[in-house]
C-alpha cells in the first residue's frame, strides 16, 4: 500500500501574522473531478507534515450547504476500490462487499432515493470528509473516484469538514498520481497582506492560483513585486546551504500490532530542525527511515547529528516500546575517520543499580546494543545475581572539547535509561533521574 507524504513549510517570519489574522492551513483532496470539502483545516507551525494511505469510507447526507460542516446521516462504511456499498430503501448504508480491484473507483448502490453521497479519507490516524456531492444522487449505482491530488491554501473562514463553494484563492495544487515520492513546498505571505502569498518548491517559484469550484478550473494570480523579492531571498538563502551527501537509514522493530504505523506518523509530525530528508515508511512491525542533514558537515559529525535527531524522537514517543533498532550509513564522501585511542578525559565508568537482577540484565543488553557510530558503551553486571552493573563509556572520535565530548557520550545513555523503551522499561534506582547520570560518572 502506497504511503503519501506532504510537507508544508511556512516562512518563520510569517507565522505570527498569519495566526493573528486567524488563518488555518487547509488541504482538500480531489474526488469526482473536483475539490469541494476541506480535508484538514487546522493550526500550523513552520514545518507541517501530512501522511496518508489509500483508505476510504462512504456515507450519505441529507444536505450540502456551502460554508457549513459536512454531516453524515448514515453509517460510514470502509470500502476498497472495486467494492460496493448498498444504501437501502430505509436509508441504512450496508458494509462493503464484492471483489477488490485497482480501478480507483468506489461504488454505492442507491436504493433510497435523493441523497448526497460523501467520501471520507484517513489523514494520519483521523478520518475526515474529502467529498460530498453538491447535488443529490438518485437511485442506481453511483461511482465515486478519489484522485491522489491535493490543493493547499490558507483560509480564515474554513476548518476541517467545511463544504466549499465559490473559489479558493492563493492555493497550489500538488499531483501525487505519478509517484508516491514525498513532496515539500514552502509558503510566504505578501509583506503587506498576511494570507495572500506565494509558494516555492526547491529553487522554483510556483505561482498561486485561484481554484473555481463550480467550473473545476484554475486561474493564475500574478504576485506583487514585494512578494517576488521575498520569495527570491528565501530561495537564494536555501541555495547558500550546501546539502550533505551522507544519509542515515534506520530500522526500528516494534512488538505490538499497529505500533509501527503510530510511530511513523508521530515521527513525521516531529521532524527536528536541521534535517533535510526525514522519510518514514512502515510495514507490519517494522519502520524504515531515511535521514539527511540540511547542511554539509564532516561525515562523522553528520552521522552523530542524524542519529541523535532520530533517537530524540524515538525516546520521546509515548506509544508502545520498540524491540530492535539499527542504523546504516550511506554515501560517505570520505573514508571513515581512523580509529584512534580514546581521549582519557572523555572516558569514564558509571555504576547503575536496579530493583532486581532481571532489570539489570535487560539494561546490559540494551546499553551494549547502543555501542555504534563512535559511541562506545561496555556494560556488565557485577555478579551473577547482582542488581548492580558497571558501564564503561568512551568516545571514538573526540573533538578535544572535553565537556562537549562527555555530554555526547552520556546524553544518549541518560535518555535511554529513563526513556521507557525495550530493555529500559523501568528506570534504575541509582541514578534516580536523567540529570544525575552525568554527575555520577567517574571520569
Amino acid at each position: 500500500m502506497a504511503t503519501y507524504t506532504l510537507t508544508v513549510n511556512v516562512n518563520s517570519a510569517d507565522l505570527v501574522p498569519l495566526k493573528e489574522a486567524g488563518y488555518k492551513l487547509c488541504i482538500a483532496k480531489r474526488v469526482n473531478d473536483k475539490y469541494d470539502v476541506v480535508w484538514s483545516g487546522s493550526d500550523f507551525f513552520t514545518k507541517n507534515t501530512f501522511q496518508w494511505n489509500v483508505a476510504f469510507q462512504v456515507f450519505g447526507s441529507q444536505k450540502f450547504e456551502g460554508g457549513l460542516l459536512v454531516g453524515s446521516d448514515t453509517e460510514e462504511r470502509t470500502i476498497d476500490f472495486g467494492e460496493i456499498c448498498t444504501l437501502d430503501k430505509y436509508g441504512s448504508m450496508h458494509p462493503a462487499h464484492g471483489a477488490k480491484d485497482t480501478s480507483g473507483v468506489l461504488r454505492v448502490e442507491n436504493q433510497y432515493g435523493a441523497m448526497h453521497l460523501g467520501v471520507n479519507a484517513k489523514l494520519g490516524e483521523k478520518w475526515s470528509a474529502i467529498y460530498l456531492s453538491d447535488k443529490p444522487f438518485y437511485t442506481g449505482e453511483i461511482k465515486l473516484t478519489p484522485i491522489e491530488k491535493v490543493v493547499i491554501w490558507f483560509d480564515s473562514k474554513s476548518e476541517t469538514g467545511t463544504m466549499l463553494v465559490g473559489a479558493i484563492t492563493d492555493c497550489i495544487e500538488l499531483d501525487f498520481t505519478g509517484s508516491a515520492e514525498p513532496q515539500s513546498v514552502k509558503y510566504a505571505s505578501d509583506p503587506k497582506t498576511p494570507g495572500k502569498g506565494g509558494w516555492a518548491r526547491g529553487e522554483q517559484f510556483i505561482l498561486s492560483s485561484t481554484y473555481h469550484i463550480d467550473t473545476d478550473t484554475f486561474s493564475f494570480e500574478p504576485p506583487s513585486a514585494p512578494l517576488v523579492a521575498k520569495l527570491t531571498d528565501i530561495i537564494n538563502s536555501q541555495k547558500d546551504r550546501q546539502p550533505s551527501t551522507l544519509s542515515l537509514s534506520a530500522l526500528t522493530e516494534f512488538h505490538e500490532q499497529g505500533a509501527a504505523q503510530t510511530f511513523a506518523q508521530y515521527a513525521l509530525e516531529h521532524q527536528p530542525d536541521g534535517i533535510r530528508t526525514w522519510e518514514f515508511t512502515h510495514s507490519g512491525h517494522i519502520v524504515e527511515s531515511k535521514l539527511k542533514a540540511q547542511e554539509d558537515q564532516d561525515d562523522d559529525l553528520a552521522v552523530r547529528f542524524l542519529q541523535d535527531a532520530y533517537l530524540s524522537v524515538l525516546y520521546s514517543f509515548q506509544g508502545p516500546k520498540y524491540k530492535r533498532l539499527s542504523f546504516d550509513v550511506h554515501g560517505r564522501s570520505s573514508s571513515p575517520t581512523p580509529v584512534v585511542a580514546p581521549d582519557p578525559r572523555s572516558t569514564g565508568e558509571l555504576r547503575i543499580i536496579y530493583a532486581n537482577r532481571f532489570q539489570a540484565a535487560a539494561a546490559v543488553n540494551g546499553i551494549n546494543a547502543m555501542a555504534q557510530n563512535g559511541l562506545n558503551y561496555a556494560a556488565a553486571v557485577r555478579g551473577e545475581d547482582s542488581e548492580s552493573l558497571r558501564v564503561k563509556l568512551s568516545l571514538q572520535f573526540p573533538t578535544g572539547n572535553v565537556d562537549q565530548d562527555r555530554r555526547t557520550i552520556v546524553d544518549p545513555l541518560a535518555t535511554a535509561l529513563f526513556g521507557g523503551a525495550y530493555n529500559f522499561l523501568l528506570p534504575p534506582l541509582f541514578p534516580h533521574a536523567p540529570q544525575f547520570v552525568y554527575e555520577t560518572v567517574q571520569w
